[in-house]
């Protein structure tokens, strides 16, 4: 959040990260997905399945990336590999469950709960599914749930981009399993 200096402060237009991150507000998510090295497998396949593009368009989209650990031991997982061609479909699955339409900051996700008197909201991702964004009662901590009760926690909480919202998960959470 950008605020006005102090007289020990350098005065400057760009608003920084609460706390400070790779990512730059007024940046899309194409740009703030690419200059980060801990998602640099995440963006190698969002380019692979032809999904990168879009991101860089005015959306809004908010997006739960996956960084490069969990990202890569589930890869191992997969027969031949994640990113191998014949796993095309099972790869865009896991990354259009992991992208929303819509600007859904921290604020409107606990403002949309709040209202629906829930510590939980369904968001529909591009691939069609529901991703559960839920609150945690003790800590205020948003995790994500997937269609069968998996958890992930979330690392980033809601970086503002200029197209949307950031958010880095601790794990990959397929749809389904």
């Amino acid at each position: 959040m950008y605020h006005a200096s102090t007289k020990s402060e350098t005065s400057s237009p760009v608003a920084y990260q609460e706390p400070p991150t790779f990512s730059f507000s007024d940046r899309p998510l194409l740009d703030n997905i690419s200059a980060s090295l801990e998602l640099a497998d995440y963006r190698k396949a969002l380019r692979q399945s032809a999904m990168f593009a879009r991101l860089g368009r005015n959306g809004p989209f908010t997006v739960f990336a996956i960084p490069n650990e969990p990202f890569e031991r589930y890869a191992a997982q997969v027969p031949g590999g994640l990113m191998n061609p014949q796993n095309a479909t099972t790869l865009r699955q896991i990354l259009g469950y992991t992208i929303v339409r819509g600007n859904w900051s921290p604020a409107r996700l606990n403002a949309t709960m709040k209202r629906l008197k829930s510590d939980r909201i369904a968001l529909k991702t591009l691939g069609g599914d529901a991703l559960t964004v839920q609150r945690d009662a003790s800590s205020g901590q948003f995790t994500l749930v997937n269609m069968t009760g998996r958890v992930a926690r979330i690392w980033l909480n809601g970086a503002p981009q200029s197209n949307g919202t950031l958010y880095i998960t601790q794990d990959i959470l397929p749809p389904r399993g």
